[in-house]
């Protein structure tokens, strides 16, 4: 049984009963073990092939459009010891970095970072067990985990649209929130308390910015519903009710919600990127050489899914004025 950091056993994801499961409940009976999470769904019938090195090695060489070849025959597939270490080795790396400032306390961090490598090494199995002349490798899991998750990414785009200078505002926030549970036994403080934290947290921001002659966003709020701009601070931004909005839950209620995309997998940019088929753009760095029909389909998949279309055409080589031409058909076909 491979041993975490945290001293927690480990199994590679998507095994059998009895070999399964990102945590090994049964391990230390009675032990400090953490509690495992909720018992994923059972396993399809062809599950157990995805654990098979022949069906994870490429078998054929790849020829792509242009006539040049990419054959991975000789590439070593990753086993499942090796995948578990390299899965404890990045969840505290750049995934855990991306998260520890979005999450009131390290541990939730570390539980949803652990989730997130998990599943794209299991969606990269998937990609490479369905096409022959790709091999799960240590090199092309290297990378997949590698990439970093941004919280900034999400809360910026649809439904949250969370400007640059209100999400520096609420990681400010959250900070302070940290410094409360150290002083405190780790307990959350109430709202009535939160609201004056945001609204402390939200004062001193704005000043620093007024004192520097910096732009800081006139759309922020306070707790009780003021605009964040000294030159009006009587006026009230209300809610759907009609309710003075409140700052601090609003910007809390985003952040529970762009959580819970990434705990269901539905923002992991990698995700969509694998399921697309330009798998190997992200394992090697380089533009895909696919027709442009193909690199349409790409980009469509994330636009649909609210991905990070901008980190995506750079990392496809895309003409911004294609891109441009994209974005205007799919708004007039919405």
């Amino acid at each position: 049984m491979v041993m975490d950091r945290n001293n927690r056993s480990h199994r590679a994801k998507g095994l059998p009963q009895g070999v399964a499961g990102t945590y090994d409940a049964t391990a230390s009976a009675g032990g400090d073990d953490v509690r495992p999470p909720d018992a994923a769904p059972a396993p399809d019938a062809d599950a157990g092939r995805l654990w098979l090195d022949d069906v994870l090695r490429a078998t054929v060489p790849r020829t792509n459009p242009d006539g040049t070849v990419a054959d991975y025959r000789d590439e070593p597939v990753l086993q499942p010891a090796e995948e578990i270490r390299m899965v404890d080795r990045m969840a505290h790396g750049r995934i855990l970095r991306g998260l520890k400032p979005w999450f009131p306390n390290e541990a939730d961090a570390s539980e949803l970072a652990y989730r997130i490598a998990s599943d794209r090494l299991m969606a990269l199995r998937r990609s490479c067990a369905a096409d022959p002349s790709k091999c799960y490798s240590p090199r092309l899991a290297q990378y997949a985990l590698g990439r970093p998750v941004r919280m900034e990414a999400i809360l910026s785009k649809p439904p949250y649209n969370l400007s640059a200078h209100r999400m520096r505002v609420g990681r400010r926030y959250l900070d302070r929130l940290r410094e409360y549970r150290r002083a405190h036994d780790g307990h959350l403080p109430p709202e009535s308390e939160r609201d004056a934290i945001w609204d402390e947290n939200m004062a001193d921001f704005v000043n620093d910015k007024i004192a520097r002659h910096v732009s800081y966003g006139g759309g922020m709020t306070y707790s009780d519903g003021r605009n964040a701009n000294p030159d009006v601070k009587k006026r009230m931004r209300r809610d759907g009710d009609g309710n003075p909005l409140n700052g601090r839950a609003d910007f809390e209620t985003m952040l529970k919600a762009g959580r819970m995309e990434l705990a269901a997998g539905r923002a992991d940019f990698e995700l969509a990127i694998q399921s697309s088929g330009a798998t190997d753009a992200f394992s090697t760095g380089a533009a895909p050489r696919t027709e442009d029909a193909d690199l349409h389909e790409t980009w469509l998949l994330a636009r649909r899914n609210g991905l990070d279309t901008g980190l995506l055409a750079e990392r496809l080589g895309l003409d911004a004025g294609t891109v441009a031409g994209w974005e205007s058909a799919y708004a007039s076909a919405a």
